[in-house]
């Protein structure tokens, strides 16, 4: 009987198998590598694009500035809008802010209003702006424009921006309206504390520049920070 030489199984067709996976794993690492250098290019090149450029004034100043999302506003920005806002709302006196003249207000319905207030429901969505005119113009005594009545606001905190989505944020102020009574000597003192939500817009420029009246350039500075104030509400400190 002959005997048959039992065939062992070669180790080449293994090897060939094994080489064939770490290739394929070796290519797999290398795209991965490949995407995540690509990315990284990419926002280089997105950093490397936001130029800063230096602006000297007339007067010597020097500021840096850098270029931003058209509807990226600072923190600063949007705690100082608020702030104005208030102010020019219940800031209420006889006089035309910063001015000698005797302030006789604006018409809204039946009531008046001071010109500074009828200015700060210029930084609102012009609905919800043209609404709470109507409100605000309840709690103006014709007083105020006689002199004999004084309002002021004591803001004592503007908490931080909150971003809702982009473009759009929340910010907790808690103030005070002061209320003087000039002939009586006696004051009163309201709680104003809100909830203001606030949405960018876009930053206009007046065309006529220099040239344009004054109620237009007041009217452009105001809303040169590009915000819009689209609700407000009572905010309740813990």
């Amino acid at each position: 009987m002959k005997l048959q030489r039992l065939k062992q199984p070669g180790l080449l067709p293994e090897a060939k198998s094994l080489l064939a996976l770490c290739f394929l794993i070796l290519t797999g690492v290398n795209i991965l590598t490949l995407i995540l250098h690509l990315f990284v290019a990419y926002r280089i090149n997105s950093v490397a694009a936001m130029k800063t450029t230096q602006v000297q004034l007339v007067n010597g100043q020097t500021y840096y500035v850098s270029e931003r999302d058209r509807f990226f506003r600072y923190p600063s920005v949007i705690q100082t809008f608020v702030k104005n806002w208030t102010e020019l709302t219940f800031n209420w006196d006889n006089k035309i802010p910063g001015t000698n003249e005797t302030d006789s207000g604006i018409k809204v319905n039946s009531k008046r209003v001071p010109t500074s207030t009828y200015f700060a429901s210029l930084l609102m969505e012009p609905e919800f702006g043209k609404a709470s005119l109507s409100q605000i113009a309840e709690l103006v005594p014709s007083t105020v424009f006689s002199g004999q009545l004084r309002s002021t606001v004591i803001i004592s905190f503007i908490s931080d921006p909150r971003e809702i989505r982009p473009g759009e944020w929340e910010i907790d102020m808690i103030a005070t309206r002061l209320l003087v009574d000039r002939s009586s000597g006696r004051d009163e003192r309201i709680p104003f504390n809100r909830t203001f939500r606030l949405k960018a817009v876009e930053i206009q420029t007046s065309p006529l520049g220099n040239q344009g009246s004054a109620f237009e350039q007041k009217v452009y500075e105001l809303r040169s920070a590009g915000l819009e104030i689209n609700r407000i509400t009572e905010f309740k400190p813990k």
